[in-house]
């Protein structure tokens, strides 16, 4: 009986520490910013275009969550092409998005940011949204 005992705690031992041992791996954070890892992408993805033609800077959100904000990596390259749009008007745009790193230092330590997310995007394309005009 006593013998059976020692097995079984045993047996109890090495399944927690198996279980630890496949659990407790540590998990990479991805990198922030233009150059870091993307989280996804966009594919013409119907946005709200907002831009700053002299300080060429340029963000949207998107039409389905006005909770999240992005800003262009790359303004001065598209900051011609979207000023043939209207502020706040519906355009598409494609590109990979990554955290913004001022958000996703501060996400953790604040209520706000659980609402607004903030990221970057390296767009590579941008369109007119044509449908039903």
């Amino acid at each position: 009986m006593k013998r059976n005992r020692i097995l079984a705690t045993l047996a109890l031992v090495f399944a927690v520490a198996a279980l630890v041992a496949v659990t407790a791996g540590c998990k990479k954070q991805p990198k922030c910013g233009c150059d870091g890892d993307a989280l996804d992408s966009l594919n013409l993805s119907n946005v709200y275009i907002t831009y700053d033609a002299v300080n060429k800077t340029a963000r949207f959100s998107t039409i389905w969550d006005q909770y999240s904000i992005y800003y262009f990596c790359n303004p001065s390259q598209w900051i011609s092409e979207l000023t043939k749009f209207a502020q706040g008007e519906e355009i598409l745009v494609s590109g990979e998005y990554f955290y913004e790193c001022n958000y996703l230092m501060n996400s953790s330590n604040s209520y706000y940011y659980s609402y607004m997310r903030i990221y970057q995007v390296k767009v590579t394309a941008v369109a007119a949204h044509e449908w039903g005009k």
